[in-house]
């Protein structure tokens, strides 16, 4: 009874842990980490208006957390001028960090 037991619990948990994977659920992440990352864009910068998304990185993070942080290339404008931002969201921590991208 109690092997029975241990298969039922290690499919839900397997099960789970792929639910977690679904398309909603990256079409979450990304609706959050794209509102959390132009909040802080707009923190800090007041005039900054994000337009698109240009690039997407979905798992980066060191070699025993290799799927903590989501990234995102986002473009606008900043008081009229073209601006690009690159954006890490902590999903973890669920906090976003941003800062522009300087163009050489």
């Amino acid at each position: 009874m109690r092997f029975v037991l241990g298969i039922v619990w290690g499919l839900l948990f397997v099960l789970g842990a792929a639910q977690a994977a679904t398309p909603d659920a990256w079409r979450s992440l990304d609706s959050v980490a794209r509102r959390d990352c132009t909040r802080e864009i707009t923190r800090l910068a007041s005039k900054a208006k994000v337009a698109s998304i240009s690039g997407r990185v979905s798992g980066i993070g060191a070699a025993n957390d290799g799927d903590r942080f989501y990234a995102m290339i986002l473009d606008g404008r900043t008081a009229g001028f073209k601006s690009q931002w690159l954006c890490l969201y902590d999903k973890r921590a669920k906090q976003a960090t941003a800062r522009e991208v300087e163009k050489r």
